[in-house]
């Protein structure tokens, strides 16, 4: 990843030092590079390690009795909303509208130790969409190929469970389509994947 001084004319050889300086004096946690260049007087400042890659599933809150809206056919999401009482409600669109292509989801969730899963119900699937349930794992697996409508799918859970999502679109994992409420504000993709919601209310 290149730093923010890539390719910034540093100007005089003082600047250059403590450019330098700084760098090997952090070298050891980023990766500093200089590259100096001869003829135009610019100095390359390139970081070789990526940022860490959090592995571990970060817990999130989601608000209670909060409905999301989206128009089918303009945007790729895998959004998630929760009602009090155990009930989560996934959902997905695509941009078929602008791309011509449908989208394929594969959304895999689970419900805490603690808590069971009590029944499932389908909106607006067809075709190759489908609903795969394990109740004694906790876990429901969700196929969806959406193009210009939406998928849902309805799980009710044991009140205020926390439930995991992982979601693949294309085959890909892909954490930057997952939408949901929390503290006030919509979020618009997960930091992790796996992702873990947890009710403002059971």
């Amino acid at each position: 990843m290149l730093s923010n001084l890539h390719k910034t004319n540093l100007g005089s050889f003082g600047m250059r030092s403590r450019i330098l300086a700084l760098c090997v004096g952090i070298s050891a946690l980023t990766g500093c590079i200089i590259v100096d260049g001869d003829n135009d007087d610019r100095t390359t400042i390139i970081d070789n390690n990526p940022p860490p890659v959090i592995t571990e599933p970060m817990l999130v809150s989601i608000e209670s009795d909060v409905a999301l809206d989206a128009t089918p056919g303009d945007g790729v999401g895998v959004f998630v909303e929760y009602y009090v009482g155990g009930t989560y409600r996934i959902w997905t669109t695509c941009d078929t509208a602008f791309s011509g292509n449908a989208c394929a989801f594969d959304i895999f969730t689970s419900v805490d130790s603690t808590s069971n899963i009590i029944a499932t119900a389908e909106e607006n699937l067809e075709g190759i969409d489908s609903i795969t349930v394990n109740p004694g794992q906790g876990t429901v697996d969700l196929r969806f190929d959406t193009g210009n409508d939406y998928d849902s799918a309805v799980i009710d859970v044991t009140p205020g469970a926390i439930l995991r999502l992982e979601a693949f679109v294309d085959g890909n994992s892909d954490p930057r389509f997952v939408y949901w409420f929390g503290n006030g504000v919509l979020h618009e993709g997960a930091p992790t994947n796996p992702l873990d919601f947890s009710p403002s209310k059971p």
